[in-house]
């Protein structure tokens, strides 16, 4: 295997595992800090008998913790494909 390949799947390796890494971090922050609500009406009855809470369990994914998913999967990706990659090379050989 020639040195410019081998630079490029070590680069790959490390871009994978960087990715897998910050999206596990950025995971666990979102789930850690809970989004808050920066305003509410309070005033006024409900339109209907559902009350709308924010926060609730299930209504929304956070910012940080989606961006942690993508990152979590393309790292996961990266891997796979690294992987591969890297047992096809050895069965050629």
């Amino acid at each position: 295997m020639n040195t410019a390949r081998r630079r490029g799947e070590i680069i790959g390796w490390v871009v994978s595992a960087v990715a897998l890494v910050a999206g596990f971090v950025l995971i666990l922050v979102g789930i850690a800090t809970p989004p808050s609500a920066s305003f509410g009406w309070f005033a006024y009855a409900p339109l209907s008998s559902f009350a709308y809470v924010a926060g609730a369990p299930g209504l929304a994914v956070p910012p940080v913790t989606a961006v942690g998913f993508t990152l979590f999967v393309i790292g996961l990706a990266g891997v796979a494909f690294l992987t591969g990659f890297r047992v096809g090379a050895r069965r050629r050989a």
